[in-house]
């Protein structure tokens, strides 16, 4: 029930960093399918102070954890778009937390387990490792699925992927081991998949609109780049038609008036030199 706050603080964060655009209709499907998995999970199990602030923690880093995570896979210019980077950086700093907490609760059992294990029994140890190698296997293979789905949609889609997967487990127990459902449970099984169909419709409308935009956009650079080359070629018959007269006009003489009266003065000095000249002999 307390895991259902997830979806929330995934929102939220996302709202914070700008990842979702604001929207009544993403808020009223986060609370209907938080609303809706609290309903199908009531009095499913004992309630625990402990149990509840640890699981209330753990929604809010895995809030925290996943919306980073968005971040830095899409808008990043670290260059981590691939999930087999993303997991060669993040797993060191998730798996040192986990060996401690791990080596707190467990260490005793582990080292109590280890020596009073048959070592020449080599089928059970087979076996057992068999299990622990296909449960990593499985493991890598999930996580590689979530940094793709982060990848390509979105944080929040990925935490309503796991409410469909906790659904799909408690309908399973309710079938199999003959747990019985409440009126509300069933209400809240209802709203949850109902929330989950209105964020795929939302999503695929969302999308849609991206494509429209995109189509328009570049029909609009096709045509401002198409009238451009006609108003271009339109302009190259003037500039030849204006080219001799180009030409001509370069050419020209732009001696000045004062130039001329300089040169007119040169003359007429010149003739009277040579009248005196001619009169001395």
């Amino acid at each position: 029930m307390t895991k259902s706050t997830t979806i929330i603080f995934i929102l939220g964060f996302s709202l914070l960093f700008k990842l979702e655009k604001k929207s009544w209709s993403l808020v009223g499907i986060v609370v209907m399918i938080a609303g809706g998995l609290a309903m199908f999970t009531y009095k499913s199990t004992q309630f625990g102070v402990l149990g509840f602030i640890l699981c209330l923690l753990a929604s809010f880093a895995s809030g925290i954890r996943w919306t980073m995570t968005q971040l830095i896979m899409q808008r990043s210019k670290l260059g981590l778009h691939d999930p087999i980077d993303m997991m060669y950086y993040m797993q060191p700093w998730m798996l040192l937390p986990a060996i401690s907490v791990t080596v707190w609760f467990e260490g005793s059992r582990i080292y109590t387990g280890i020596r009073v294990t048959d070592w020449s029994n080599i089928g059970s140890i087979l076996l057992t490792a068999s299990a622990v190698i296909a449960g990593a296997i499985l493991a890598f293979s999930m996580e590689v699925m979530e940094f793709l789905v982060v990848t390509y949609t979105s944080s929040l889609t990925l935490s309503i992927s796991g409410v469909f997967k906790e659904i799909c487990t408690l309908a399973l127990a309710f079938a199999l081991k003959g747990d019985q459902m409440t009126g509300l449970n069933f209400i809240g099984l209802l709203m949850c998949l109902g929330g989950i169909m209105l964020h795929v419709v939302q999503k695929v409308l969302v999308n849609r609109k991206k494509v429209i935009d995109n189509l328009e956009l570049q029909s609009k650079v096709t045509n401002n780049s198409a009238k451009l080359e006609e108003g271009t070629d339109s302009n190259i018959p003037l500039l030849t038609e204006k080219s001799t007269s180009l030409m001509n006009l370069l050419n020209a003489d732009f001696s000045s008036d004062e130039d001329g009266d300089l040169r007119e003065g040169d003359n007429s000095s010149q003739i009277l030199s040579d009248i005196l000249q001619r009169r001395e002999q």
